[in-house]
Formats: structure tokens, C-alpha cells, sequence
């Protein structure tokens, strides 16, 4: 900032020096013609400067902060006054005065502050998730996405990840679930906001800890999560508790996981109470009254003795209604009651309302948006349930998850079922309906021969195995092809499945809308159909400009479509597919 000169004489005693952080750096007596040079890697070639304020002497001062510049401010006392000179720092120097004391900088004490304490920071974005498979992967993943989000913000700096922290630990080192740590150095001047973002950054990655340790947990479990699409709606889940949410509605077809999302979201709440699951379809009317707010002795026939309702039980913890589409139409009244007061009644009782402190977790594998237009499912119990909504993912679009099952379970000493089965038998699985989702996937490595040997399954045994179990055979689903020939030509019903795959990746859920439908029609199943139909070269290697546009003329030509259908639909199926 430069300096005030001082317009009167007072006794020098001693300078402190602080970081921008407030702490003390440095504290001396100053001599006469003597200089002290400060910044974070001194360089007392400024002896020019020196020489012409008369000084004889420099004695650098490390101060080791990333918002302290290399060569800061140079410091001595002449003629009885502290002189401060800025060598044109970043974010310059500060005086701190003691109180009622013009900025006048006499010999009385002086504290010296380089740069601002703290700027303000305003921080509405995160670095993207990070992306792992394995407990390996946790470290890097995240220091890739830090260094990523850092560059956006032109802020030079380099994440060094430590595998061992206790080793060289430095006090702004940020612990990882995994065991490790990340260092998050400044390869240049930072300015004020640095402080921000590297508390922005302890923040985010504490987050980024509990979802490991939620996954690991999880795993631990035996849910499989390697896919893309069932980590997101794990993540959404642990977000959802971290957030401190009430109500949680978990959507998919039977057999996804839900139940297991639900103990994810009742463990990483953190709440002391237990978790109750309750099946909605598994009681009568009657008996489910009473099964959620309980009953008192002769309320009804059976009802011998008082009857502790799920709604009591989970106290303090999470309540999980499974299959909550099943719950009749006068039920989801009171239930609502519950929902928007914490209040209920037991059978039998009336006139005391009782509370309880519970979270709720409902699943449903109905479309409860389809459920609710028709009046068959309250509309404003659908709103007060979807605060959260979560779509688990079905597991014909979870093709990573199937080779993880198959990998995690060993048929004999030694061999997976993955090991077991040949290529062409994996891409059977590949191209299954998994209509029955985790629950058929078990079956199926329950029916493969024990004794099998590494890729001794090929594709005709595997669509037996499958057949056995399965809603939909392979066979049939192999009758719907086109007339061409089979290696050129697509199955109509893999690609549909694809698109719907692709479709759930980016949107979260599968087509439900007419213009869900619609968007999934053009955007993705025409783009694979046409580059499948129209395929005249292999899918192996990129194209140039060139090649892409003979390629889009040979399409064309083959599906005697115009050449600029052609260069869109292959456009899109470039865009979102790739090669």
C-alpha cells in the first residue's frame, strides 16, 4: 500500500509482523540502517532500493503464506521513524495502529500485517463429484476434481496427495476417509480469497468423506455399487440425510435395492432411534391401521392387548413403508396428518393426539405420478412425500453392476461366475431384460454348475441358465432383429434398451412423460438405429472429417434416406454415444 511518513518523533521499540491469518510471524527490535525484507521467498538483490534510503544491511524474513508475495515489504527505522516501503506486492500492506492514533507511523509499537486477514467469498459452486470404483481410486478422484474446480477459478495451485499424512503433516492438511491426505499449495501470489477457498475446500471434501465411508459401508453390506447410475442414487441418498431431510421417496422396480438405500439413508442421518420397516401390502386395512399408530386393548377383535404401532417404535430413528402405493385411500388421509404434524392416534383412542420424532422413508415400485393423476394415490400426499425423490435404477441398465455381482461370487475354489463364463455368454447377460433385477441375477449364479471351469459357460448354456428363471427368454428377444445380416444388423430390443439406458444416465429416470418419451424416440433410439442400420465401416476407429462424410453418404445411401438425416442422426449418435 505503500507508506505514511511520519510527522513526529517517537522511540522505536519493536515491530511484530503478522500472516494474514493473525498470527504472529516476527518480532524484533529494529536497528538504525538496518532493513528487514518480508515475503514468501525473499530475494535481497534488492539492494538498489537499499542504498538509496541510506541502509546498510538486509536481513530477509520468510513468511511462509500463499497471500504473501515473494518480496513483499522492506522495513527499517531511519531518523526515528518505522518506514514501511511496498515492493509492489499482490495484495499489499497493511498497518495495524494502536487505538486512537493517526496513521501517522512514529516510534511508537508498530504491527505490521501482510495482505488482508480474509476477503469476502462468495462460493455458490463445487467441484464436480468425484468419480471412484475402488478405495484406491478415493484420493486421486477427489484431487482430480480440486485441481479441476481450482483452474475454473484461475487460481494456480497443484493438490498433492499423501498417502501416508503423519508423515510431513502440515497444519492446513485436509484428512481423507481413505487414510490419506491432500495439500493444497499455491504455485503463485494467491489473492485474499485464499483463506475461503481452502476452508470452501475442507468443507466439500468432509462431505466427500462421509459418502466414502457411506460406500464402503454399503458395500459392506453386499449392495453392489459400481455403476454410474446406482452410485448416483446412493449419493443422492447420503445427501438427502446430510441434508437433514424428513421425508425420502425411493422409486423403482422390485429387487433394485431400495430396502438397502433406506438403511443407507437411516445410517448416514446419524439420528439414535432404530429403523423400522414396515411392507404396506403385507396387512388388511385394518390391521395396517393399527400395525402404524398402534392400538388399545379392545379397539377390534383381536386386539387382546395394546398394540405398539412402527410409528412409536422408530422413535428418534427412520420409518420405512415399503410398497407405500399399496396404502388405501383413507389410510393416506391420516397418514398425511402425520406427515404435516408428527401427530397420530391409536385405534381405539380418541381425543389424544401423540407425536413422535421420525424420519420417513417411503419406496414404491408403482409410478405414483401416474397414480396420483388418476386418483388412485392423494395428490397432496405425493407432494408431501416428493421433497426427495430418488429413482433407483433397474439393472438392465446397470451393466457394471452385473460383472461386479458375477465377480464378487465364486462358484468353486478359485473361480468367479465371472471366470466361468466365455465372452459371448457375458454378452448375453449384456443384452437380458433383467426383468426380476438383483433378485433374477441371484438366482441365475445360483443355477450356474458348481464345478465349472474358467470360460467353460458359452452363450447357448448361458440363455439356458437364464431361461430357466426368466419372464422374457432370450430366444424371443433374439426373434426381434431386422432381415439383414446378423453381424451387420442390430437387435431392435438391445438398442431400445440402450437408449433407455442412455436416457436414464442423463436424466436420472427412465422415459415416463409423452415428451419424455418423445425426447428419447429422436435424441437417442434413432441415432443407434440409424448408425447400426447404415453401419459400412467398423466401429473401432475414429474418423476424420473426411471419412465422416463419405460414411454419412454410404448410410444414406443404404437406408435411402437424405444425406442431411444422415449427418444429423450420426451427429447425435457421435454426440452422445462416441465410438
Amino acid at each position: 500500500m505503500g507508506y505514511h511518513a511520519a510527522q513526529e518523533t517517537l522511540p522505536v521499540s519493536r515491530l511484530t509482523v503478522l500472516a494474514p491469518d493473525g498470527y504472529v510471524e516476527y518480532a524484533a527490535d529494529i536497528e538504525p540502517t538496518h532493513a528487514i525484507l518480508f515475503g514468501r521467498n525473499p530475494d535481497t538483490q534488492v539492494q538498489a532500493v537499499a542504498e538509496a534510503e541510506g541502509l546498510k544491511e538486509i536481513a530477509p524474513v520468510t513468511i511462509l503464506s500463499p497471500s504473501v508475495s515473494a518480496n513483499h515489504a522492506l522495513v527499517s527505522a531511519q531518523d526515528g521513524e518505522v518506514r514501511v516501503r511496498d515492493l509492489g506486492s499482490r495484495n499489499g500492506t497493511w498497518l495495524l495502529l494502536p487505538k486512537n492514533r493517526s496513521i501517522l507511523v512514529g516510534s511508537s509499537d508498530v504491527i505490521l500485517q501482510l495482505g488482508k486477514a480474509k476477503a469476502n467469498l462468495s462460493l455458490t459452486d463445487d467441484p464436480e463429484p468425484p468419480v471412484w470404483h475402488h478405495r484406491n481410486e478415493f484420493g486421486p478422484a477427489v484431487a482430480r476434481a480440486i485441481e479441476a474446480w481450482l483452474s475454473t477459478r484461475d487460481v494456480h495451485a497443484r493438490v498433492v496427495l499423501h498417502t501416508s499424512p503423519e508423515a510431513n503433516r502440515s497444519p492446513g492438511q485436509i484428512p481423507l476417509a481413505d487414510g490419506g491426505a491432500l495439500d493444497i499449495e499455491a504455485l503463485g501470489t494467491a489473492d485474499a480469497t485464499w483463506p475461503g477457498l481452502i476452508e470452501h475446500m475442507w468443507r466439500w471434501v468432509g462431505r466427500q468423506n462421509a459418502l466414502f465411508e457411506s460406500e464402503e459401508n454399503t458395500r459392506s453390506e453386499g449392495m453392489i455399487l459400481a455403476s454410474r447410475a446406482i452410485r448416483k442414487a446412493h449419493r443422492e441418498v447420503v445427501e438427502a440425510a446430510q441434508r437433514d431431510a424428513k421425508t425420502l421417496l425411493l422409486m423403482g422396480p422390485s429387487g433394485a435395492g431400495k430396502e438397502v438405500l433406506a438403511e443407507v439413508f437411516h445410517r448416514a442421518s446419524g439420528r439414535s432411534g432404530p429403523l423400522i420397516t414396515t411392507n404396506c401390502s403385507t396387512f388388511s386395512k385394518e390391521l395396517l391401521r393399527s400395525e402404524l399408530f398402534g392400538a388399545e386393548p379392545g379397539s377390534f377383535t383381536s386386539a387382546t392387548r395394546r398394540i405398539v404401532g412402527a410409528v412409536e417404535r422408530a422413535q428418534g430413528g427412520t420409518l420405512f413403508l415399503d410398497e407405500i402405493g399399496e396404502l388405501p385411500i383413507d389410510l393416506q388421509a391420516m397418514f398425511l396428518r402425520f406427515l404435516d404434524r408428527r401427530e397420530f392416534e391409536h385405534v381405539g383412542e380418541i381425543g389424544r393426539a401423540r407425536t413422535a420424532d421420525v424420519r420417513i422413508v417411503a419406496a414404491t415400485n408403482r409410478d405414483l405420478r401416474a397414480a396420483a393423476r388418476a386418483g388412485d394415490f392423494r395428490v397432496d400426499l405425493w407432494y408431501r412425500l416428493s421433497v426427495y425423490v430418488v429413482d433407483v435404477p433397474p439393472l438392465h441398465s446397470r451393466r457394471e453392476d452385473v460383472l461386479s455381482y458375477l465377480e464378487s461370487t465364486q462358484l468353486n475354489a478359485g473361480i468367479s461366475a465371472r471366470d466361468a463364463l466365455a465372452p459371448d455368454a457375458i454378452e448375453v447377460l449384456h443384452n437380458h431384460p433383467w426383468d426380476g433385477n438383483f433378485r433374477e441375477l441371484t438366482n441365475f449364479v445360483l443355477r450356474l454348475p458348481r464345478d465349472a471351469s474358467r470360460g467353460s459357460i458359452d452363450a447357448p448354456a448361458c440363455r439356458r441358465v437364464l431361461n430357466a428363471g426368466a419372464l422374457r427368454t432370450t430366444s424371443a428377444l433374439q426373434a426381434i432383429t431386422t432381415d439383414h445380416d446378423e453381424t451387420s444388423s442390430p437387435q431392435w430390443a438391445d438398442l431400445a434398451v440402450k437408449a433407455v439406458a442412455a436416457f436414464f444416465e442423463d436424466h436420472g429416470h427412465e422415459p415416463k412423460s409423452w415428451d419424455d418419451q418423445k425426447e428419447w424416440n429422436e435424441k437417442y433410439l434413432k441415432p443407434l438405429l440409424f448408425f447400426h442400420l447404415g453401419n459400412a465401416v467398423t466401429e473401432s476407429e475414429p474418423m476424420n472429417d473426411e471419412e465422416m462424410s463419405s460414411f454419412a453418404s454410404q448410410a444414406a445411401a443404404r437406408l435411402q434416406a437424405d444425406r442431411g438425416t444422415a449427418v444429423k442422426q450420426l451427429a447425435r449418435y457421435f454426440e452422445r454415444f462416441g465410438r
